[in-house]
């Protein structure tokens, strides 16, 4: 059995889920203007008080995409997006993921040869705090996490306030699963 590509399991999945997001934002955006619903009340909302907002979780899901590429194989440093989080509407919000799925799609399973496990990743955080641990376990344990945390955040957000959202809109939103239908036969 061949080992799987760090490219297949470390990139594709934000790409899926990035396409995903973009899918519900849209929807949400859709729900804004045939409710008269202001878009405001949604991209200000939050679960709970000491959580940040929509847009603040739309800032760190891409951030978290756009930043492991270059985090895998420092080499790539030259390629970085560089997006700062300056983004308010729903439109430039959807725009900042459309950024994001397009940089991460240039990446190639070659951008990754060469990547080892031995490799350290080091992210500092203020406070004079820091991470470090290996390539595989800084994609499972620490980039992917964080993604998804911010992706389900903004999705439970947009559910909370009332877009008719679903499990396959988080996991399908985008319609790149084919889902059979076995009745059919």
């Amino acid at each position: 059995m061949s080992p799987i590509p760090l490219h297949t399991v470390a990139i594709l999945p934000l790409i899926s889920g990035l396409k995903n997001a973009h899918a519900f934002i849209t929807k949400a955006s859709v729900h804004c203007t045939t409710t008269s619903t202001p878009p405001e009340d949604f991209l200000t909302a939050s679960l709970h008080p000491t959580m940040k907002d929509l847009r603040y979780q739309v800032y760190r899901f891409t951030d978290a995409a756009k930043f492991l590429p270059i985090r895998l194989n420092p080499a790539l440093a030259d390629r970085e997006l560089k997006i700062p989080d300056e983004e308010q509407s729903f439109e430039e919000l959807l725009e900042r993921i459309q950024k994001t799925l397009r940089h991460l799609e240039e990446y190639k399973a070659s951008d990754f040869e060469g990547v080892s496990n031995d490799d350290v990743i080091e992210i500092k955080f203020p406070g004079g705090k820091a991470i470090r641990m290996g390539v595989a376990d800084h994609v499972a344990r620490y980039s992917h996490p964080n993604f998804w945390f911010h992706v389900t955040t903004a999705y439970a957000v947009l559910r909370m306030k009332g877009v008719d959202l679903g499990k396959l809109d988080f996991l399908n939103g985008a319609g790149e699963i084919e889902i059979l239908d076995l009745a059919q036969g």
